[in-house]
């Protein structure tokens, strides 16, 4: 998230460990720290002013991200009533809410996003091309698995940028970045 190393040399370990800064403070106070949490109150109290749903922090997580990782479903819902976009991408990897929810076997919470954005936002793909079985299958998600493969066999055909089926991801020589394989 976000580097809580300080170049002040003259503090000890132990002041650092108190010491945030703003934009640390502001994600801790507001909606995306809320939704990491899971403090549905907090949400709804900051959605009630009009706190944009969709604001990412610097890496490009939104809550939904958040909340979907963190398997905060309740929270998940109410970002959905609220506009959330579920095809929301992270910068460094394009991760949607759902690559979020399928790689930390969150079944819950990908058949609520499901609910909401269709079988397209289980096809979306990363930067390196890897749908929501990709992820799962990177997770080790039994369950995900077997629900994606049973609801929605036609992601198993799927290859990613390096051209690696969903069953494949995980197995040690392919857990290369998919930048790295692509040079």
């Amino acid at each position: 998230m976000t580097d809580h190393s300080h170049s002040c040399t003259n503090h000890t370990a132990l002041y650092q460990s108190t010491h945030q800064d703003l934009s640390e403070m502001d994600f801790e106070r507001g909606i995306l720290g809320a939704s990491t949490r899971g403090d549905i109150d907090r949400v709804r109290k900051l959605l009630n002013k009009h706190v944009n749903v969709n604001v990412p922090d610097s890496y490009g997580y939104t809550a939904l991200h958040y909340a979907a990782r963190n398997n905060h479903e309740d929270v998940c819902k109410v970002l959905l009533e609220a506009g959330a976009d579920s095809f929301a991408k992270t910068k460094n990897d394009g991760a949607t809410p759902a690559h979020r929810a399928a790689y930390a076997g969150h079944l819950g919470i990908l058949k609520l996003l499901v609910g909401k954005g269709g079988a397209p936002l289980l096809e979306s793909r990363d930067n390196c091309g890897r749908n929501c079985l990709h992820h799962a299958y990177r997770g080790k998600q039994k369950n995900i698995i077997d629900w994606l493969l049973e609801s929605y066999p036609n992601l198993s055909s799927t290859r990613d940028n390096n051209g690696v089926l969903p069953d494949f991801v995980g197995q040690s020589a392919n857990e290369m970045h998919c930048h790295e394989l692509n040079v």
